[in-house]
């Protein structure tokens, strides 16, 4: 049944690479989960600390109770407090009748997941510190306390013994939630899960638009590869929705990839036929049209090969060849075999 195929997954299948850094931190997370204690996830922005916050949930007891997320970045004072701790009836102006239940009360029985925690006002740390050690909280404007039990999950970018150091957050408070932690490497210290993640993100992306699949060429796998990737794995899955919305080919070339990405990585094989950016100083349609000769006959009327050999996207190719008139041309080299969408 469905519910027996859920339960039989792997809480961590989310987590893609077969890097010794991120195997040891799935390793770590998986020694875990089984305990109630609180744990600590340290990586820099865009590692993918919730996707392990959500394996560590299903993975432990919480995991039959509800997993609930804040991000305590971006919130003012006022605000990050009735979403944590809730409100009461009248406690502000525009407060909802009844009152509110926040964050906390959310994940009663399951895990609360706070990103950031590193961003939270001092004042709100002694409330949340009260939660943890006597299992009670003050809803904003109440004065009677409401009992708790919760596993809570925290994650930040920052290092906290610093933080500590410097007075922005409470030393016992870290010693509360850092009961363990895991540490999640960046990306760029884990090359080798680049292109598997590169890979399995165009595949997702694909699927949900019920589109065929994309394989990355050679010269796109070396740009992807010699980039530094500061935004980590949601940097990477961004960029690979991006290439899914605006490129329909069967492979991703290396002039799809975002320009920052094309600084650094690797250019297109010497010996390509001359670019069409840098065609012709005569009569442009004329060299447009002898490069494109060229690059097709070069690869044996193999389109996305010329395509990649003059830099441009497969799309580019074709519509070039539509309006210099090079369809026949083209479709004798090719041995009569017809393109996508009726062209070359």
């Amino acid at each position: 049944t469905a519910s027996a195929a859920a339960a039989a997954r792997d809480p961590f299948d989310g987590v893609v690479g077969t890097s010794p850094a991120i195997r040891e931190a799935v390793a770590r997370a998986r020694l875990l989960a089984p305990a109630r204690a609180p744990i600590l996830l340290l990586g820099e922005t865009g590692v993918g600390k919730e996707l392990f916050a959500r394996g560590l949930h299903a993975a432990g007891n919480e995991g039959r109770g509800p997993f609930v997320a804040l991000n305590c970045a971006g919130l003012s004072r006022d605000l990050l407090a009735s979403e944590l701790f809730g409100y009461a009836d009248g406690a502000f102006t525009g407060a909802r009748r009844g009152g509110a239940a926040g964050k906390i009360e959310a994940a009663q029985g399951g895990t609360l997941f706070l990103d950031e925690i590193g961003e939270m006002p001092l004042d709100l740390q002694g409330h949340l510190l009260r939660a943890l050690e006597q299992g009670e909280i003050y809803r904003v404007g109440e004065t009677q306390p409401r009992k708790v039990q919760f596993r809570l999950i925290s994650a930040t970018n920052r290092e906290l013994r610093d933080e500590v150091a410097a007075g922005r957050f409470r030393m016992d408070l870290y010693y509360r939630v850092a009961v363990t932690s895991v540490r999640i490497p960046a990306l760029r210290d884990r090359p080798q899960d680049i292109e598997p993640l590169a890979e399995h993100y165009l595949r997702l992306f694909a699927e949900q638009r019920r589109a065929g699949p994309q394989a990355l060429s050679p010269e796109a796998r070396a740009a992807l590869r010699a980039y530094r990737w500061p935004g980590n794995v949601r940097e990477l899955r961004n960029v690979m929705e991006s290439i899914g919305l605006v490129t329909m080919d069967e492979v991703v070339a290396w002039s799809d990839l975002p320009e920052e990405i094309r600084a650094t990585g690797a250019p297109p094989p010497e010996g390509r036929a001359e670019p069409l950016s840098a065609a012709g100083h005569g009569d442009l349609r004329g060299a447009e049209a002898e490069a494109i000769r060229t690059a097709v006959r070069g690869e044996a009327g193999n389109l996305t090969r010329a395509a990649r050999r003059l830099g441009i996207a497969k799309s580019t190719l074709y519509a070039k060849i539509r309006a210099l008139g090079l369809s026949d041309e083209v479709l004798s080299v090719r041995g009569g075999t017809r393109g996508p969408r009726g062209g070359p």
